[in-house]
């Protein structure tokens, strides 16, 4: 329930704001841009997802003896490069405990995605 609907309710008036600034507190916020640190973080985990869908597409497309050691290599390479140029984008910075979080999940995410990797490597060469 807005604050003109509980007026109206308890039997004041509709009358609108007059002054200037009461007109302004209405007006919705304006978008802000993120800052570098929470920009870069965001282009680690995105990223990352990147190269877990990636690595999942490996492992389900490429086919044969070679197809899961392709994938293998590709996705260690990916998340080497990945890992090297977020940390040399967040060399210095100072982190708050949201920011530490979204980067421990990007690095568990590469983790993941490399352990994927080597697992279906392993099975396809037993199998």
């Amino acid at each position: 329930m807005g604050r003109r609907a509980r007026a109206r309710a308890l039997g004041g008036t509709d009358a609108k704001p007059t002054n200037a600034s009461a007109r302004s507190a209405a007006l919705p916020p304006v978008k802000q841009r993120l800052d570098p640190v929470r920009r870069a973080l965001a282009a680690y985990l995105g990223a990352a997802l990147v190269l877990a869908i990636l690595t999942l597409a490996g492992i389900l497309l490429l086919g044969g003896t070679l197809g899961p050691f392709i994938t293998l290599a590709i996705t260690m390479v990916g998340a080497g490069l990945v890992h090297r140029a977020a940390t040399a984008r967040l060399a210095g910075a100072h982190l708050t405990d949201e920011d530490r979080m979204i980067q421990t999940m990007s690095g568990g995410m590469l983790v993941l995605c490399v352990v994927l990797a080597a697992t279906g490597a392993v099975v396809a060469t037993l199998a």
